[in-house]
């Protein structure tokens, strides 16, 4: 935008403006170079800042890329999240959607998942690393809770136990997502999402019974497989 004498008009940024577009050069700065060739100079240079400018903003380099972690990590939650409280359909076809978009092509996007690789080869030693950790872990593990809350609630599977049942998933989808982002000539997406949905048959039949609340005897659980797969 310009002045009526052709002059570009100066327009501020806001604070939280300047910190976004930093980190989005941190993550292109650790896609390219990984987090020894990432330096706050690179940084800055990527951005088209000052190194000033970024002191400003974060107290140094590591709180820089923790953040840059946390945008990532939030922005993946917000895709699934927004799959998770679709209220339309059944909650095992909910799970379904849900099993769908964390293997969409977007999740599984190479660029992304180096990055990952830095991130979490930092939460080891880095306390600011292991904060954003944390919390990332915390709010994914709750929206697998709230999903297979719901699941609890509808009647389609037997009392089980809310939160290790959450874990044990999570580690399913993560150890499959892991293996597919590196070897994915090995499996693809439709199958890895078959198996998600295997587990949850498994557990709506009382197969699983270390996450039950009271174990199913031999007929219950016969009666509960002929049902899940109707």
């Amino acid at each position: 935008m310009t002045n009526k004498n052709g002059v570009p008009k100066f327009r501020r940024e806001t604070a939280a403006a300047r910190r976004g577009a930093l980190i989005e050069a941190t993550l292109r700065s650790l896609e390219q170079y990984g987090h020894e060739g990432t330096s706050i100079r690179r940084i800055s240079a990527t951005a088209g800042v000052s190194i000033g400018l970024i002191n400003h903003h974060f107290r140094s380099k590591a709180e820089l890329i923790a953040a840059a972690y946390e945008s990532l990590a939030t922005a993946l939650q917000k895709s699934l999240r927004r799959r998770a409280r679709d209220k339309a359909g059944a909650p095992r076809e909910r799970l379904a959607g849900f099993f769908r978009a964390s293997f969409a092509p977007q999740i599984l996007d190479p660029a992304v998942f180096k990055v990952w690789l830095v991130f979490w080869s930092m939460v080891l030693y880095s306390p600011e690393m292991r904060a954003v950790h944390d919390r990332s872990y915390r709010g994914y593990r709750s929206m697998l809770e709230s999903l297979l809350g719901s699941l609890a609630q509808s009647g389609d599977a037997p009392r089980f136990k809310l939160r290790p049942a959450a874990i044990a998933l999570g580690a399913l989808l993560d150890g499959l997502w892991f293996e597919l982002s590196l070897s994915p000539a090995i499996f693809n997406a439709a199958e890895a999402v078959a198996i998600c949905e295997d587990w949850i048959a498994a557990l709506c039949s009382g197969a699983l019974p270390s996450l039950l609340v009271q174990p199913l005897n031999a007929r219950a659980r016969r009666k509960n497989t002929r049902e899940s797969r109707e």
